[in-house]
């Protein structure tokens, strides 16, 4: 089935999976001028989480809670064509996808003034990966890992399969994720560095909160997260 379906995309014409409109020759799934629409998040922004703030001093959630993470700074809002092209990414499997996302991910990473050593990514539990048959955060550090030529770490795993967090509560998150992630390789390949940490959707953050946790205990010095999209509540 996987087959015919590359068959079916490489010999007959493509429309854009958003807006419906003839794909170009160099375009995947979504036309370029859909991701141009993607509202990106811009300053004023927390400087720390990186969430939209009036004053771009601390939001009220750093401010009353420790980050693991030294900063965290995400593309664009999770909604309109953002949302629909991540979930066209994730649940219809479209790979391809990855190239596009991780540049805009690497056009924001260009920006900032981060100095790291190496990346890591969200690891999904082997069940989930095995179902869904990739992980989307691994295929976007790919992108940014050969555009900077910076290494990816190996060995982070989430050593438990716990629930979708899709509707939880933030307590209800953090205890879902509490000490799922283990760090399982050589502990030198990270002590004293300074990683770079790749996710998806960055919704309360306690996913990335916890895997900084792990790095940071495993002996790292800072942990910087990137996202490609963040949930913002209205």
């Amino acid at each position: 089935m996987k087959a015919l379906s590359l068959l079916i995309d490489f010999f007959l014409p493509a429309d854009c999976k958003i807006c419906k409109s003839p794909l170009e020759y160099d375009e995947k799934y979504i036309c370029a001028q859909c991701i141009l629409k993607i509202e990106r998040i811009n300053p004023p922004i927390c400087k720390k989480c990186g969430v939209p703030s009036l004053n771009g001093g601390f939001c009220y959630e750093c401010h009353r809670r420790r980050r693991y993470f030294k900063e965290a700074r995400m593309f664009g809002v999770f909604n309109g064509n953002l949302k629909e092209v991540i979930h066209i990414f994730k649940y219809e499997k479209k790979q391809a996808l990855s190239y596009q996302l991780g540049l805009l991910m690497y056009d924001l990473l260009q920006g900032l003034n981060w100095e790291f050593d190496c990346i890591a990514y969200i690891p999904l539990h082997k069940k989930k990966e095995g179902q869904r048959g990739f992980n989307q955060t691994k295929l976007l550090s790919e992108v940014i890992s050969k555009k900077r030529n910076i290494p990816i770490l190996k060995g982070l795993i989430k050593a438990i399969d716990t629930p979708s967090q899709v509707g939880l509560s933030y307590d209800e998150r953090c205890k879902n994720v509490i000490e799922t992630f283990l760090w399982k390789g050589d502990k030198n390949m990270v002590k004293g560095k300074t990683i770079l940490l790749i996710d998806d959707v960055f919704t309360t953050g306690t996913t990335v909160e916890e895997v900084s946790k792990t790095l940071l205990y495993s002996g790292c010095k800072d942990v910087f997260v990137l996202c490609l999209a963040r949930t913002i509540e209205k």
